[in-house]
């Protein structure tokens, strides 16, 4: 894995779990947790959860689906309050955190059944060297399940570069077709690929009214003035690269052969 150090700090992370809601970093909370596990039977799995954030997905995959999970994050301050967090929700004999460096996972080969990530892996600068390593730690015939943000295959325009600023995130995106080539050089098999890009847009618009609206006093109390309209600002420009087809969420699943 490879990130820029704490680049998630407090006012960032109370803006996002404003929106998102508590514990969430990444559109759609719960519901998104499910939609990217759907079908599956996770009871008493073992799922690696890369990318685990304040542990709002975690708790998400143990007390709804019944999976033992091992969370990593290469930020230790996220790492710190999410451990808190799974404290009191009492599944700390389900939920294992971990802070970890960027590059090859801790787990051993061969153990994992799931792999699962919700819009982090956007941060990996070397996808096919973290997919191999996904793939080395997945059980024969285990799972990978997850959703990032993804680009369109054109260049980068001018938005998304004023997208980008705004964020002040380090992003490396690839296409959705990109991201299935890698995964099938590295030994994955029944991979699909589902855009999901509409579903974020509209979502994304009810979030930027409620910010102009019923959230704005509460960001501004929480926030102050001048970090409340930076976000407002930073939530109007990531619609403008939805609505244009540049910023493409989407999700994806992969096999590894028995």
């Amino acid at each position: 894995m490879s990130q820029n150090e704490e680049e998630y700090d407090h006012a960032l992370v109370a803006m996002l779990e404003l929106i998102w809601g508590e514990g969430f970093l990444s559109p759609g909370g719960p519901q998104a947790v499910r939609e990217i596990v759907s079908g599956l039977d996770l009871e008493d799995k073992l799922v690696l959860d890369i990318g685990c954030g304040l542990g709002g997905l975690d708790i998400i995959l143990a007390s709804e689906f019944g999976a033992r999970v091992i969370g990593l994050d290469v930020e230790i301050d996220l790492v710190r309050r999410a451990v808190e967090k799974i404290g009191k929700s009492g599944l700390s004999d389900r939920i294992t955190l971990q802070h970890c460096e960027p590059g090859p996972l801790p787990q051993a080969d061969n153990e994992i059944d799931i792999v699962f990530g919700k819009d982090s892996w956007i941060h990996v600068e070397d996808k096919r060297a973290f997919f191999t390593e996904v793939f080395r730690v997945l059980k024969p015939g285990g799972i990978l399940t997850a959703g990032d943000w993804m680009r369109s295959a054109k260049p980068y325009g001018k938005d998304m570069e004023y997208f980008f600023e705004m964020e002040g995130l380090t992003y490396h995106m690839e296409t959705l077709e990109i991201y299935g080539d890698i995964l099938h050089q590295c030994g994955f098999v029944d991979i699909s690929l589902d855009d999901v890009a509409e579903q974020y847009r509209a979502q994304s618009h009810q979030e930027y009214a409620n910010m102009k609206g019923p959230l704005k006093q509460q960001m501004a109390d929480s926030l102050g003035e001048e970090k409340q309209a930076y976000f407002i600002e930073n939530w109007r420009a990531m619609t403008v690269v939805l609505d244009s087809g540049e910023l493409r969420p989407a999700r994806f699943r992969a096999h590894k052969p028995l």
